[in-house]
């Protein structure tokens, strides 16, 4: 592990495939599992620098520092932060990979809805940095796949949430947030572990988890219909902001 900022001049520049969805227009799509058919990715070919070593590892990511390069001519390159799943089982790693970026999308949707209502109120906004997939090389066994998303700016990381119902830096909007994202899809789902930084009035968030009722989806850590009964309607406190949102009140 190195938590330094490599010499890019000396690294080898690479090539891929980035692929992602178009973020959905309609509540309908987003619960339509058939939008994030793998034939629905959009793709371009990718430019970029990776530092040899990871910069942090977490419980199920290695995170390496990365730099976009493929517009390099009409615009400064762009600090990345490119991420590796440490273990994918036998399971096709270019599932695990996509159901990440369908997450880190539906979850860019529901944030954009929130804004709609949160900005007319002087509310903090909720965002979430806009997840791509990268494939490495050819495609066959020793295929490399990685999430990339826009480095986070160095302010202090924190993790407000977790998909476990346990709250580790309360933060009134945030929690608003995750009750607005399961009345606005009727109880379809929830947005958790909301992790990220906190800025001036706005809140930039990554690698959230999402319970569903449809346990197909979202990978490993939907927790499903008990997810959003134990987890998020048993341990919910409806707050000042879920009041100005309007949002039904949840006895628990």
């Amino acid at each position: 592990m190195n938590l330094n900022e490599p010499d890019w001049n000396i690294l080898p520049l690479q090539e891929g495939v980035v692929m992602w969805y178009h973020i959905p227009d309609t509540l309908n799509e987003l619960k339509d599992s058939n939008y994030f058919d793998k034939s629905n990715l959009f793709s371009e070919s990718f430019s970029f620098k990776i530092a040899s070593q990871p910069f942090s590892a977490g419980v199920e990511k290695y995170a390496y520092f990365a730099f976009d390069i493929k517009s390099i001519k009409s615009n400064p390159a762009k600090n990345m932060v490119m991420k590796e799943y440490l273990y994918v089982g036998r399971n096709d790693p270019f599932e695990k990979y996509l159901e990440a970026v369908e997450v880190s999308t539906v979850a860019h949707f529901l944030a954009t809805k929130f804004n709609l209502i949160s900005e007319r109120k002087s509310i903090p906004k909720v965002n979430f940095l806009y997840t791509k997939l990268l494939r490495c090389g050819t495609i066959d066994l020793c295929t490399r796949y990685y999430t990339i998303e826009p480095r986070l700016k160095d302010t202090e990381y924190k993790r407000f949430n977790a998909n476990t119902g346990v709250i580790t830096e309360l933060r009134p909007t945030l929690e608003a947030f995750v009750h607005f994202t399961y009345e606005y899809t009727k109880g379809y789902l929830v947005v958790c572990d909301l992790q990220g930084i906190e800025l001036n009035n706005e809140f930039l968030l990554t690698d959230p988890a999402i319970h569903c009722i449809d346990p197909l989806r979202f990978g490993r850590t939907n927790f499903g219909k008990n997810g959003i009964k134990q987890l998020f309607l048993g341990n919910h406190r409806c707050n000042n902001v879920c009041k100005e949102l309007k949002l039904s009140h949840i006895n628990n």
